[in-house]
């Protein structure tokens, strides 16, 4: 009889033996306790830098707060906020970002079709367009502050070209301080968008073309039976990142273009946060409250956003 037919013989199962009265682990057990002690770091991380100013926030949304004392007034301030028409005025300058929207789509899907179409020079445009993307916000708000200041660059060429009447304080007049921050917004996202876009058309099958180019297809019927429905995806994350955006990223632009005003005519909500968290007589309370407002707000819109990438996609 062979040695491993004995040793079969006479074996009995193996029992796990305990060390000093503990039981050794399983290795289910072992699994789930590193897997929890991985999360644990990013877990911590998020309580801290998260979920405790979340809390906070809302909490103080119902005090009156300079930061260091408190008291107790319930819904005070969401009724201020919305009886002085504050919210709405802030509103307003949110949504003039949204709906300049369309427009800086429009630009960059121009431009990626014509780097698609690998146009005369366009490696060196693809470069050029892309570099202010790179730039801060505020070194762009800043350059924009002195270009179109009275004595800038923008009215010196008006100036040289006669068109002395279109030379302006640009600043001092809700319209043509809007008209300054949307050319900044435009200007700095054209490359971002060119990107996202081109990415995404890179990745269609070029028999595709072939295939419609065969068929008959002319260049309007590829744009748009072929190119936009492919980009479904890329242009949804374009829209989504812009319109969230323009609800909790404008802060930079407007400190450094118009700094909210004249009076509050360009201050969205974020930067009203600053005002009168900071500005005013350190008002945290009201400060902590457009905050809640905000957060809502932003939920709201990605949801409806959400829902909307979902019923494309189907």
């Amino acid at each position: 009889m062979a040695l491993y037919e004995v040793l079969s013989t006479y074996s009995c199962p193996v029992r796990s033996q305990s060390i000093y009265g503990v039981e050794p682990m399983s290795l289910t057990k072992r699994e789930k306790l590193i897997g929890l002690l991985s999360i644990l770091p990013i877990f911590l991380f998020l309580s801290v830098f998260f979920y405790y100013p979340t809390l906070n926030t809302f909490f103080h949304s119902f005090t009156k707060w300079d930061g260091l004392n408190e008291t107790w007034i319930g819904l005070k301030n969401y009724r201020d906020i919305f009886s002085s028409g504050d919210v709405w005025l802030l509103l307003r300058n949110n949504m003039i970002f949204v709906l300049a929207y369309p427009g800086i789509f429009l630009f960059c899907m121009i431009v990626t079709v014509l780097l698609h179409e690998q146009v005369a020079g366009w490696r060196f445009f693809r470069s050029v367009f892309y570099i202010p993307t790179i730039l801060s916000t505020v070194v762009v708000g800043f350059l924009m502050k002195v270009m179109f200041s009275y004595d800038g660059t923008v009215n010196q060429w008006l100036r040289m070209f006669k068109l002395d009447f279109l030379a302006t304080t640009w600043f001092d007049q809700t319209v043509t301080a809007f008209i300054v921050l949307i050319f900044c917004y435009y200007w700095q996202t054209l490359g971002q968008g060119v990107l996202i876009l081109l990415a995404g058309m890179s990745s269609i099958p070029e028999e595709m073309y072939d295939a419609s180019k065969i068929d008959g297809a002319n260049w309007w019927q590829r744009l748009f039976q072929i190119t936009l429905p492919s980009l479904v995806q890329p242009i949804f994350y374009f829209t989504f990142i812009n319109v969230t955006w323009a609800f909790i990223g404008l802060f930079p632009l407007i400190y450094s273009v118009t700094g909210g005003g004249p009076g509050y005519s360009t201050t969205p909500i974020d930067f009203m946060i600053y005002i009168k968290g900071f500005m005013q007589n350190g008002e945290m309370g009201y400060a902590s409250a457009l905050s809640v407002i905000l957060f809502i707000l932003v939920m709201i819109v990605s949801w409806i956003q959400f829902r909307v990438s979902e019923r494309l996609s189907e």
